[in-house]
């Protein structure tokens, strides 16, 4: 290879030399590549430092210019009961207050008091709410699924479930009529298959008043970014694999979801994993290709190739078409699979499910899942114009509080909380999955990707990210620096510019193990700067695994996963 790499390289040019399908081993090692004389010039290099850096103070000042600014115009508007002068000093008070940055983590953050509430809230995690995802490749029975669910915890009204039957019989789908408690859109009723994500919230157990919020995500390749959406506030995945001969080697296979879906999961910080082999009566509750199934799946997930630990994945046989193994495993052994005995039905690993560990108490934090609009129901009009649905990352919100919208950067008041069956509620803390009401503020403060802060301890949004990544076992091209890819991180994504290749780590130890390497490929881990066309709210991994998880993506194609180490401005 005679090719020299000056600055940026043209991905198209540098990969002239190379078959599409490439090996690892095509490629020369790099100190032998930099004795061809294809070492970039360090005269080069150190001007691109100096000028980064020279831009970033710039920006910075730019930024709060542009901040300070903005806040007198969203505050027009602003209703009577809040003055613009109180929130103008709000605004003042969160600027000033911008954090500092030491290893990624925000310093002002170490000095936050929780209140009594929420150390409680932290301290009972096997009492918080549950935020479920149903994942997997096309056609392999999520919504029907999602319709069994329903139906097991006594939400699904019999009156829509029968006009459902009666319609989808007509239709000539008699077997979608589960799957259309959720598939309501006639464009998914037409096509028999999701689109966009489907959310309900009910009640998971009378007893401690817990609740599980289920989103159904589209399950086709192009639907992923709503599937991504649908995840990203997630603790639990029922990742679903029709177990049909033929149907699962199919969505297991490089072109099929299955592989592409876990990868998200992980990426977007969902800790544990419930595989689903759902279809199970097309092969008579046949043992053999059960284990089979489960063995394939189950060493996918946790041997390297995702990284799950093996507690925290759960493998479980259903049929969502026959409602077999959904509520009673005695039932499921009885009649169908006698060989099951001893273990759990599908509700019963739900219920025993704990959300996601919170860490440490730590100011608000709730990603925006849904932007509600006003419908004409009750519930929109008592929430207001500016509304939106949220999962409690961290922290905790009442009713009067005043938050901090990021990245509009202004501030704003809570109207009103409604938890579950738009139950108004006056505090909601971590894990909770809340519809919101603000007032102060135009609804076009709103948007998707927004986070609502606690107003003295706001989070500003990035454009430099440093990232641990793995790349895709399945990764087609090299990562190169220049490289664009489309990042997603909870429910906000962009486009964004591979700045630098820091480091190819150790997949052990996370030790570096190459400096500055010319191209990170398939199977490894490394770690990378990235430029964000624009600005999204993370923080790092530390400090939230939600906030701190990105998914890279490219060309249609998960390329890698990975963990926010750093926020460089």
């Amino acid at each position: 290879m005679s090719r020299k790499l000056s600055g940026w390289v043209d991905e198209d040019d540098y990969y002239d030399d190379y078959d599409e399908d490439y090996d690892d081993d095509e490629y020369c090692d790099d100190d032998e590549y930099y004795e061809k004389g294809g070492k970039v010039g360090k005269s080069e290099k150190e001007q691109e430092r100096v000028t980064v850096s020279k831009h970033q103070s710039e920006k910075e000042q730019e930024r709060v210019t542009v901040l300070k600014s903005k806040a007198p115009k969203h505050h027009q508007h602003a209703e009577k009961n809040v003055s613009a002068s109180s929130l103008e000093k709000l605004v003042a008070s969160t600027l000033a207050l911008t954090p500092d940055i030491k290893d990624g983590v925000e310093i002002s953050l170490k000095s936050y008091t929780p209140t009594l509430e929420e150390r409680e809230a932290y301290e009972n995690t096997s009492k918080l709410d549950l935020s479920v995802v149903i994942l997997g490749h096309v056609d392999a029975g999520k919504s029907t699924l999602c319709g069994r669910l329903l139906e097991a915890l006594h939400s699904l009204d019999a009156r829509t479930h029968h006009k459902n039957a009666r319609e989808s019989k007509a239709a000539g789908k008699a077997s979608f009529a589960y799957a259309w408690a959720l598939d309501s859109l006639p464009e998914e009723r037409a096509r028999g298959v999701t689109i966009d994500v489907a959310r309900t919230r009910v009640r998971l157990d009378e007893s401690e008043d817990r609740w599980i919020q289920i989103s159904d995500a589209p399950g086709h390749r192009d639907f992923v970014p709503s599937a991504i959406a649908g995840a990203s506030s997630a603790d639990v995945a029922l990742l679903v694999i029709d177990g049909a001969i033929g149907a699962f080697e199919k969505g297991f296979s490089e072109n099929g979801q299955t592989k592409e879906h876990a990868m998200m999961a992980k990426a977007l910080g969902i800790s544990k994993m419930i595989v689903v082999v759902n279809k199970l009566d097309s092969c008579a509750y046949d043992k053999s290709r059960y284990e089979e199934v489960k063995s394939r799946v189950f060493d996918f997930l946790t041997n390297g190739n995702i990284g799950y630990d093996e507690k925290d994945v759960a493998v479980v046989p259903v049929s969502a078409l026959e409602g077999s193994n959904i509520v009673s495993s005695n039932q499921f052994v009885q009649e169908c699979a006698p060989w099951y005995a001893g273990n759990e039905s599908l509700l019963d690993i739900l219920k025993s499910s704990k959300a996601s560990s919170k860490g440490q108490p730590a100011p608000l934090r709730m990603p925006v899942l849904e932007i509600l609009t006003a419908s004409g129901n009750a519930s929109s009009h008592a929430l207001g114009s500016c509304a939106f649905t949220g999962k409690i990352e961290s922290g905790s919100i009442s009713v009067r509080d005043k938050v901090f919208i990021s990245p509009a950067n202004v501030v704003a008041t809570v109207k009103r909380i409604e938890k579950g069956l738009n139950q108004p509620v006056q505090f909601a803390s971590v894990g909770a999955v809340v519809d919101v009401g603000l007032t102060g503020v135009e609804s076009s403060s709103l948007q998707s990707g927004s986070v609502i802060c606690h107003h003295s301890y706001p989070l500003r949004a990035a454009k430099v990210i440093e990232v641990d990544i793995k790349t895709s076992d399945s990764l087609k091209r090299p990562i190169l620096p220049g490289a664009k890819v489309v990042v997603h991180a909870h429910s906000a994504e962009t486009e964004a510019t591979v700045l630098e290749l820091l480091s190819i780590l150790d997949e052990t130890t996370g030790e570096e193990v190459k400096r500055k390497p010319l191209f990170l490929p398939k199977g490894k881990y490394g770690k990378i700067v990235l430029s964000f066309q624009q600005s999204l709210c993370v923080e790092a991994y530390a400090l939230s695994k939600t906030l701190g998880g990105v998914l890279l993506r490219s060309e249609g194609e998960a390329i890698a996963q990975g963990t926010i180490a750093k926020i460089k401005r």
